[in-house]
Parts: structure tokens; C-alpha cells; sequence
């Protein structure tokens, strides 16, 4: 997984509503709607992610897969207990038919406070960031909103 882009020392002064923009992370680890969900799963171990914006060949956000929606799934009551039968299984069902559609987008322009409220009220550990065209540009988790309270904790430390 790429680093979230750090800001410059001047915005880490800027109050909570800093923007979006300066904390997702780029590019984000997309998956094509029509890949099997063993690929997402070899995605996510890769990049050491728990959740993927699903895209069409455009790079439009249609959907958004996690490790939960996998195991929600119930591949593995489908194939049995096999694990040569949990491996086929994996290829054969696809991201779209797991995934969850629709999901809760945002802007690079969005306040830091509004995505975490978002996520919040919503409980969920991300959100993809997209343009005007909803193409996945970025994504925010949880652990960056964390990563930003830390350097804004030890930043204010500190100034004193």
C-alpha cells in the first residue's frame, strides 16, 4: 500500500476540517468488478489492506469489497470445507456479486472531520475518494484519520 501523502509543515497546523486531499492515499488498490474474489483477496494480502474500491475499465467507482463482505460471503459453507474446493470457489464467485454497491464516496476536498463523522455514523473503516467523474482517485481509512491525530497530538505537544 502506498503512504498516505504527508502534508506540509504548514497544514498541520490547519484546524481539524483540513481537506482530504493531503491524508488519502494514492493511488489507490483498485479492483476490476469482474475479477474473481480470490484476486481481491491476493490484493488485499499484497498491499495489506482490508478493503478495495471496485472499478469498472474506466476507473468508476462501482462498488467497494472488504475482508468482512468476503466472509459474509459464505464461500465457504458453498464449497464445503475443502480447501481445494474453498480455492474454486474463490475463483469462481466474482467481486460484484460480494461487494457492496453503492458506496459512501467523498471528495479530495472533503474536511478530515466530515469523512471521519461519515465514517462514524455509518460504521465502516473507509471511504474511496473520487473525482467529478467518479473515478476512485484516492482512498481514506480509519488508521489515516488515526495517523493525522497522532502528528496533530505530537505537533501541539510540541509547540508548548
Amino acid at each position: 500500500m502506498s503512504a498516505p501523502m504527508m502534508p506540509t509543515d504548514h497544514t498541520l497546523s490547519v484546524p481539524a476540517e483540513q481537506e482530504v486531499r493531503y491524508w488519502m492515499r494514492v493511488p489507490p488498490v483498485t479492483i476490476n468488478l469482474a475479477a474473481p474474489v480470490s484476486d481481491a483477496l491476493a490484493l488485499m494480502r499484497e498491499h495489506d489492506v482490508r478493503r478495495l474500491p471496485v472499478v469498472i475499465d474506466t476507473g468508476e467507482l462501482r462498488g467497494m469489497i472488504t475482508q468482512g463482505d468476503i466472509r459474509g460471503a459464505d464461500i465457504m459453507r458453498i464449497a464445503g470445507l475443502d480447501p481445494l474446493d474453498i480455492a474454486q470457489a474463490l475463483r469462481r464467485v466474482k467481486v460484484y456479486e460480494v461487494m457492496t454497491h453503492d458506496p459512501l464516496t467523498i471528495t479530495p476536498e472533503t474536511g478530515l472531520r466530515e469523512a471521519a463523522m461519515l465514517m462514524i455514523e455509518n460504521k465502516i473503516g473507509g471511504l474511496p475518494v473520487v473525482d467529478d467523474q467518479n473515478r476512485v482517485i484516492g482512498i481514506i481509512t480509519e488508521s489515516d484519520l488515526f495517523e493525522t491525530l497522532v502528528l496533530q497530538l505530537d505537533n501541539a505537544r510540541n509547540e508548548r
